[in-house]
């Protein structure tokens, strides 16, 4: 029963969001002084309820290892934050988040660089690399593959396996409200947020529904700002791939993240990585350092 009453408690507060505006539902003061105030974690079910926001969304709640489920409010994903407005900065900051993973290369940072995490002061973890540079890696191994998205994930893996490791020994710090993006919020995001919810022991078919929200919470719009990039392609290398690929169009909508048959990447992905080390845990172990000890430390910051 507490179960059910808390899923219909969530409900009515996602309706109140949409009716009378997230920053009324979870910072406004109180004209009774007798009333709590809300809990900013249950104003939403997953998506936070951003004006500019695009893919911004918490991977808490879902269930995990020995019967717990992932802490609300503390572990976050999302796509590019160009667009965040000044009343969607006013609702995070009530989470009091500490840091920032930003996956992005420096092309797309020189063009969409983070405002909010600077004017937050937030911890801001960036490694610089070249998104040419990781490109010509996946491109070099096209022989073995041609045409295969999982393949293009994993050698994407190999190359951002420093920025991995960075986003997992933030997360063992504690270092937390946090949140972890790339431009879309669904390649290399949704490549570490499944690792993230395999080492917490979230199950297989709910990591593989987390990774295709991707599909239905984007917002490429607010992924692109007001940026000119036809101009902005004279000189960067990143708003000319999404002139290519046509991503400067107001009405793009997000492809499926799916092959041809319909099988999601990410279930490739994750198949690949376990013919290669025999399990998820083992890759974890063996190319970013999470031991037993590191792995059981994260459940015992991130589950309840």
């Amino acid at each position: 029963m507490n179960r059910y009453l808390r899923y219909l408690t969530l409900n009515v507060l996602l309706a109140l969001s949409f009716l009378v505006g997230a920053d009324e539902v979870a910072g406004g003061a109180s004209s009774d002084s007798n009333v709590a105030p809300i809990d900013v974690s249950m104003t939403y079910r997953r998506l936070l309820p951003l004006e500019g926001g695009s893919n911004f969304r918490d991977l808490g709640g879902y269930p995990a290892a020995d019967g717990r489920q992932i802490k609300r409010g503390l572990l976050f994903r999302s796509g590019a934050m160009t667009g965040l407005t000044a009343n969607d900065e006013a609702y995070l900051s009530q989470f009091a988040f500490k840091s920032v993973i930003d996956l992005r290369s420096d092309e797309e940072l020189d063009l969409y660089p983070n405002h909010w995490a600077k004017r937050g002061n937030l911890n801001y973890i960036h490694r610089s690399y070249s998104i040419m540079d990781m490109m010509k890696e996946v491109a070099s191994h096209k022989a073995e593959q041609p045409s295969e998205a999982p393949a293009m994930y994993l050698h994407m893996m190999e190359f951002l396996e420093p920025q991995l490791s960075l986003y997992f020994d933030t997360l063992l710090r504690g270092e937390v409200p946090a949140v972890v993006n790339c431009s879309a919020g669904q390649d290399r995001t949704g490549v570490t947020s499944a690792l993230l919810l395999s080492a917490l022991g979230v199950e297989r078919e709910l990591i593989i529904e987390d990774y295709l929200l991707s599909t239905d919470f984007r917002r490429p719009r607010n992924e692109k700002g007001d940026v000119d990039l036809a101009a902005a392609a004279e000189t960067n290398a990143f708003a000319a791939m999404m002139l290519e690929y046509g991503q400067d169009e107001d009405d793009a909508l997000p492809s499926p993240l799916v092959t041809e048959d319909g099988t999601p990447f990410i279930v490739l992905t994750l198949t690949a990585i376990e013919q290669r080390h025999g399990s998820v845990a083992r890759y974890l172990e063996n190319e970013l350092g999470i031991d037993p000890q590191k792995l059981a430390r994260l459940r015992s910051l991130y589950l309840q």
